[in-house]
């Protein structure tokens, strides 16, 4: 989404962000901003969230981002996601291995495409397409039984409206 100013696409960014998250957990993202233009958000500690069965668990959540000036339209300006980590723990123990995580870092580490890690097949960056927050949400929904906070009419419009938001301003797409 477009913005007339930087603090308000960094606003309207994190308002989707929280707004995903909070089909899951009433827990606040906290903001940092890394230097000039570097910004961070996420989950400290990692957020506990309930399950059908009974255990909790929990998620680590962070997107790293800089905001831009949209290229054509130099009034405004958009959020560019610079790498995100979002993974699903049986504890909150950030040393610990994860469920799964989704993880995009193209900088720092030597794998840098999007990638799938799964506990039970260790050391392995399953490749994947750009995973938004919204789909990692609803899998955790879906297939892990995370107990949604809202009623299924509320969440799955909130999931459907922002992965819509956050695919028209993509500058590279996720794959079917």
């Amino acid at each position: 989404m477009h913005a007339t100013s930087e603090n308000d696409a960094v606003s309207n960014f994190i308002h989707f962000l929280q707004e995903t998250l909070s089909c899951v957990t009433n827990a606040h993202l906290i903001r940092y901003h890394q230097s000039r233009n570097l910004r961070k958000v996420w989950f400290s500690p990692a957020e506990r969230v309930s399950t059908m069965s009974g255990p909790h668990r929990f998620i680590f959540v962070t997107q790293v981002f800089t905001v831009t000036k949209v290229p054509g339209q130099p009034r405004f300006f958009k959020v560019n996601t610079r790498e995100y980590s979002y993974r699903f723990s049986d504890s909150d123990n950030i040393e610990d291995d994860d469920l799964i995580a989704y993880h995009w870092h193209p900088n720092e580490f030597e794998v840098r495409y999007p990638h799938l890690h799964v506990r039970s097949v260790k050391r392995v960056h399953f490749p994947t397409s750009r995973v938004c927050l919204e789909d990692f949400v609803r899998l955790l929904i879906d297939y892990y039984e995370v107990k949604p906070r809202l009623a299924h009419s509320q969440w799955t419009d909130i999931l459907e409206k922002n992965k819509k938001a956050f695919d028209r301003g993509a500058t590279w797409k996720i794959m079917p």
